[in-house]
């Protein structure tokens, strides 16, 4: 079975964005596949790897076996993150890259990430197993690749990445892949062909555990080489211009090779987050949580670009979290609450502490009385619910501010009087932290104070210009 041909050259830039999680790897600005940050009227164009890191980084119990042309297990920026692998080329346990592609394609899934190095990869803690099966010029046969795909079986492969294929069927190659739990990555082929017509296998074979991947460009759209196939195609990925490792080096190359990685490496993130998902429930949640483009519905069969973040926030655990803004003021208080749950809730019940509640995932609320309120989100999915309150939160204080130190008859003066039992009303008049007696009294000197003194508006509640009795009650009423 061929490999693609690719050229390479070596380029290097630096970047980093905020609120992302972008890794301090000096050439991760080239891996546009990771982050397009390329102006386009399709959008970024990427499949949101930073977004998808913020969740999980993946983790060194998952294993993806290369099945290529081996890889440079030595590579600086692979070589912490490669298992020992095998050779079946030659039937030694050495299998040493001497064509470029399996490295190629491993620094996609797993180069050693963050590390100031080099390239990111995808999935930045699994383990790559290199499992060569094509030499140097880069041919193999069927008997090599199924010797490869029970070996990968046998060392315990979660995931196991083919980023090659022909238009020969092979019963045998079908049945091994079949006997295998390990979810099947596979290239759709680079002829430009419809695989519904002329089927590309292993990715035309309809095996469960397979997924079927095209290759897109920096625009979003297929790839003047790539295959496709309504029915044949699962989805696409970025595979033009792939920036990646190769033996003792790094540089760009083509074709739906390159596009494999890509989902290998998510898959990889998923089955960090869910050890126990099945190879058919990481396929589905890939599947489902494409990014959607109306010109790709003839291409592939979810008619979309692989995002590696949706499916990992639709394994999140189902968690409340909310943020307001503000939080404190004066009344009238209008808050906007933000939801910040994980796990993709579907139903939120808001309640404002006031007697109020609301149904929607972002609400407002007025508040009209002054006070201290605790705030309670209750999300649910699927029969799950979670909970979190915050105990007064939102403190709504009334429309005046304390009064200035007023004078005491002594020749002093009392101090800026205080919230004794923080209610958000300053009756405390002579500030000694708690009520008594002597409060009243110092209010209504206060109030002649005020009658006299500026600024008379801190009493004059219905803004009639002067202190009257209407001022009084509403003062002493507070108190």
């Amino acid at each position: 079975t061929p490999l693609g041909k690719a050229e390479s050259t070596i380029q290097g830039l630096d970047n980093e964005t905020p609120g992302m999680t972008i890794p301090n790897d000096p050439d991760f600005d080239l891996q546009w596949g990771l982050y397009n940050t390329l102006n386009s009227s399709a959008g970024r164009a990427d499949i949101s790897a930073p977004e998808a890191w913020n969740i999980s980084t993946g983790s060194s119990d998952v294993i993806v076996a290369v099945i290529d042309s081996g890889v440079d297990y030595n590579h600086e920026d692979l070589a912490a993150n490669c298992l020992k692998g095998f050779d079946f080329v030659n039937f030694d346990e050495d299998p040493m890259d001497d064509n470029g592609h399996g490295t190629h394609c491993a620094g996609t899934i797993g180069a050693v990430t963050d590390n100031a190095i080099g390239i990111a990869g995808v999935s930045w803690n699994s383990k790559i197993l290199p499992v060569k099966v094509f030499d140097a010029t880069g041919v193999s046969n069927t008997a090599l690749e199924i010797m490869g795909i029970v070996y990968a079986k046998e060392e315990g492969a979660d995931i196991i990445s083919c980023s090659w294929g022909s238009h020969i069927y092979s019963e045998a190659l079908k049945e091994t892949i079949d006997s295998t739990n390990a979810l099947f990555v596979c290239a759709a082929g680079n002829d430009g062909y419809d695989n519904d017509e002329i089927p590309y296998y292993p990715a035309g074979y309809n095996s469960a555990n397979i997924i079927s991947v095209g290759a897109s460009d920096e625009y979003d759209m297929l790839t003047w080489f790539s295959n496709y196939g309504a029915v044949s195609v699962d989805l696409l990925a970025p595979g033009q211009n792939i920036y990646s490792t190769l033996p003792g080096d790094y540089g760009f190359m083509d074709g739906t090779s390159m596009s494999v990685p890509f989902v290998s490496g998510t898959a990889a993130l998923i089955k960090s987050e869910k050890p126990g998902y099945d190879a058919g429930q990481i396929k589905n949640l890939i599947l489902n949580s494409v990014d959607q483009k109306f010109w790709l519905n003839t291409t592939c069969v979810t008619g979309g670009r692989l995002n590696a973040y949706k499916p990992l926030s639709l394994v999140l655990p189902l968690n409340a979290e909310f943020k307001a803004e503000p939080v404190s003021g004066t009344i009238p208080l209008n808050v906007q609450f933000v939801d910040m749950s994980s796990g993709e809730p579907e139903t939120w019940h808001w309640t404002f502490g006031d007697g109020s509640e609301s149904t929607l995932q972002n609400p407002t609320h007025l508040y009209m009385k002054p006070g201290k309120y605790s705030i309670t989100l209750t999300i649910s999915k699927e029969g799950l619910s979670s909970i979190a309150e915050k105990e007064n939160y939102i403190h709504v204080k009334p429309p005046y501010q304390p009064v200035k130190p007023f004078p005491d008859g002594k020749g002093g003066f009392y101090p800026v009087p205080t919230d004794a039992d923080d209610d958000g009303l300053f009756e405390d008049i002579n500030g000694n932290g708690w009520l008594e007696y002597e409060d009243p009294k110092l209010l209504f000197d206060q109030i002649l104070f005020a009658m006299k003194e500026e600024p008379i508006g801190q009493f004059d509640f219905d803004k009639s210009g002067f202190i009257g009795f209407g001022d009084v009650v509403k003062l002493y009423q507070m108190v």
